[in-house]
């Protein structure tokens, strides 16, 4: 009867092990599942940050900072958030960062959900890959879009007319059998962040976006829940070489120094509790330096890190 206890006592520690190592192999695939996604978002929209269509260089913006107007020319006001938060095509990658101690945008323009303020965020502006039908029937999908049109030698940010005009200095249509001589494409501009709820819960944090729509407006989304921590550096390129010579925070950034690369960190954290688990690590990574408080250790964390090169960026 004795030797039959020890063996079940041994048998049973033995289950507890491997139902433990079981929990935390489960739990690492979901957070790297759940990492993975995420950076292949922001990889994705970064990739491509400044690009404008035809026009190769921002400084061919006729409005590069200025105010919005349709293909008429009528004033056109960008709802429900910083005037030229969205249309600032100078800076194709910009952001804000935690040290700084409060939220960059001004009302109404606000998180969703608390805001993580030992969190960085990070703005990136674009013309979308697809391309819109050069036409008045292809662009009165798009009343109240903000637009980019673009030639080889100018482009111009304006919003879609109900009526599908294209402004006056492009082309309004395609040659025949020719490459096109105008090229309209939406103006995407995503700011991402991290908030401390998500859609899963209060308490269970999430990565947002604020995304430019229709309107033009400013809606705020989630991308995906279980992102505790987003960071990010940006490569500068100081001898016109593009490759990044030095890594800086957003607030070193000047027109001067410009953005070749971003190296963006994300730590994820499970939605359960494991109680054979405590997280002492230090997180220290970008000039991130911090240990999480005791009721948040028994939570699994995983920190996912690139660098992503721009393959529009302009050189010095």
């Amino acid at each position: 009867m004795t030797l039959g206890l020890v063996l079940l006592g041994g048998a049973l520690v033995a289950y507890q092990k491997a139902r433990d190592t079981h929990r935390a192999l489960e739990s690492t695939a979901r957070l790297q599942d759940i990492g993975r996604y995420a950076l292949a978002q922001v990889e994705s929209d970064v990739r491509m940050a400044g690009y404008l269509g035809l026009a190769s260089r921002p400084e061919l913006l006729a409005n590069l900072d200025g105010p919005l107007a349709d293909a008429a020319g009528a004033p056109a006001e960008l709802r429900g958030c910083t005037e030229h938060w969205a249309t600032a095509l100078g800076r194709p990658v910009s952001g804000w960062d935690h040290t700084d101690g409060a939220w960059p945008l001004a009302d109404p323009c606000r998180p969703s959900g608390r805001w993580r303020r030992t969190t960085d965020g990070l703005v990136v502006r674009r013309a979308s890959a697809d391309r819109i039908a050069q036409t008045a029937a292809g662009l009165k999908a798009y009343h109240r879009h903000a637009l980019v049109a673009s030639s080889h030698s100018a482009a111009l940010v304006f919003v879609g007319h109900a009526d599908g005009l294209i402004p006056a200095d492009y082309a309004q249509a395609d040659p025949p059998d020719a490459p096109p001589l105008a090229d309209t494409r939406r103006l995407l501009v995503h700011a991402y962040y991290v908030s401390a709820d998500s859609s899963e819960g209060a308490g269970y944090p999430s990565l947002r976006r604020k995304r430019l729509v229709a309107g033009p407006a400013v809606q705020d989304e989630e991308v995906i829940p279980g992102i505790e921590d987003l960071q990010a550096r940006y490569g500068v390129d100081l001898d016109g070489d593009g490759s990044a010579d030095r890594y800086l925070d957003a607030h070193d950034l000047d027109a001067e120094k410009p953005v070749v690369s971003v190296r963006v960190w994300l730590r994820v954290r499970s939605a359960e509790r494991d109680p054979a688990w405590e997280d002492r690590t230090l997180y220290d990574y970008a000039n991130q330096d911090e240990r999480v408080p005791a009721a948040e250790r028994p939570f699994r964390r995983l920190v996912l890190s690139r660098t992503i090169h721009l393959r529009n960026a302009r050189r010095s």
